[in-house]
């Protein structure tokens, strides 16, 4: 069994610190421990089953596959690595997502 390393973007490192801000309002510590278990759960999977997310779209025919963890999206792409794209709360308006992430890879 292949290990995939797993790469987390610029764009997915923002998402995880303003995430980690909104969460903190209420305590630090909580948004520390969250964004540490986002991380771990989106890691642990994906180095073993990069392909279980959802394909959602395809761009340059490559498949944008998605994995939830709680209330937030992964979205990710696989080559040799798996990269993080961006995370996004699922109450989220999904089209915003989709367009971003096309902008981002064209």
């Amino acid at each position: 069994m292949k290990i995939h390393k797993v790469l987390i973007s610029e764009n997915a490192i923002n998402d995880l610190s303003s995430i980690a801000e909104y969460i903190a309002l209420d305590s630090p510590e909580r948004a520390e421990k969250f964004i540490d278990d986002m991380i771990n759960s989106l890691t642990n999977t994906l180095t073993i089953l990069p392909l279980s997310g959802k394909v959602i779209f395809k761009v340059k025919d490559q498949d944008i596959r998605s994995l939830p963890y709680r209330k937030y999206v992964s979205f990710y792409r696989v080559n040799n690595d798996v990269e993080i794209l961006h995370i996004f709360n699922s109450a989220q308006n999904a089209q915003n997502i989709i367009s971003s992430i096309e902008n981002d890879l064209i």
